[in-house]
């Protein structure tokens, strides 16, 4: 059964985001650890819900990323995007 997580990038700040659901409601956060995990039965769902952001300006180009089960995920990309910046750039350069 492949599991996924939901990603997106945060539109003020550009950063990488992951989906959360929990008791809390809808959120986004940028530890990809923290994101839910959805099987495939209930990811089309969620992912409708983290489209609604995108209308409401808080996130862009929500994607649907395949992940193990400790949510490592399973493209090259999306475990770069995961670690952050393969370089420094903006706030980060001075650290």
């Amino acid at each position: 059964m492949s599991l996924n997580i939901i990603s997106a990038n945060h539109l003020r700040t550009g950063l990488n985001v992951y989906f959360i659901q929990d008791e809390a409601g809808n959120r986004w956060d940028t530890d990809y650890t923290k994101a839910s995990i959805y099987d495939p039965e209930k990811i089309s769902e969620a992912f409708d819900q983290a489209q609604q952001d995108m209308g409401n300006n808080i996130v862009v180009d929500c994607v649907i990323v395949p992940v193990d089960k400790n949510h490592v995920p399973l493209t090259t990309r999306e475990r770069i995007r995961s670690t952050g910046p393969s370089s420094k750039y903006g706030h980060a350069v001075s650290q």
